[in-house]
């Protein structure tokens, strides 16, 4: 069994953004013999010490704590509010796509690079839309059937939530 690689500044500090731009209020990361607890507003009060035992963690923990309870899952019918910079948009009938994983959201596969789709596009089922990263992980978002971009649902650079709606498609004729 190889030994587990140690986590660098750099995917600290790369943790600690991504929770600084998350709206999570408090955070608990273990690593390695490492424990790091974070609050928006100061240390959370729940942070108090562990047993000496917790210090052989070795697997990767977080808990999070949500600064407001999440909402109720909107019905299927009921598509999210464009943004308020954006005309509205008849969703009528429209397939969510959804995010994969708590990440930032990125809508080309590099800086520079034009966006896999845009409004208006046409897609085929398993066209790639855009990337979640995840820790320096990319995670690909498909479309899951063919169709019509009719929404970009997030920013590109944006943090988005597991499950968050990312793009609306109105289905086509395959």
């Amino acid at each position: 069994m190889t030994k587990p690689e140690r986590v660098t500044q750099r995917e600290v500090r790369e943790i600690l953004r991504t929770f600084q731009e998350s709206g999570w209020s408090a955070m608990t990361l273990e690593l390695d013999r490492m424990r790091i607890t974070v609050g928006k507003d100061g240390p959370p009060a729940a942070a108090a010490p562990r047993q000496a035992a917790a210090a052989n963690v070795e697997a990767v923990t977080m808990v999070a704590e949500p600064a407001a309870p999440a909402p109720p899952p909107a019905p299927a019918a009921v598509a999210p509010r464009p943004p308020a910079s954006s005309p509205a948009v008849d969703t009528t009938g429209c397939v969510e796509v959804r995010s994969p994983a708590v990440g930032s959201f990125w809508v080309s596969p590099s800086p520079g690079e034009p966006p896999f789709v845009q409004v208006g596009q046409q897609v085929q089922a398993n066209d790639q839309l855009a990337i979640v990263e995840v820790m320096k992980l990319m995670n690909p978002v498909v479309a899951p059937q063919a169709g019509e971009i009719v929404q970009v649902c997030a920013a590109n650079a944006e943090l988005v939530e597991f499950d968050q709606v990312l793009f609306l498609i109105r289905p086509g004729d395959e």
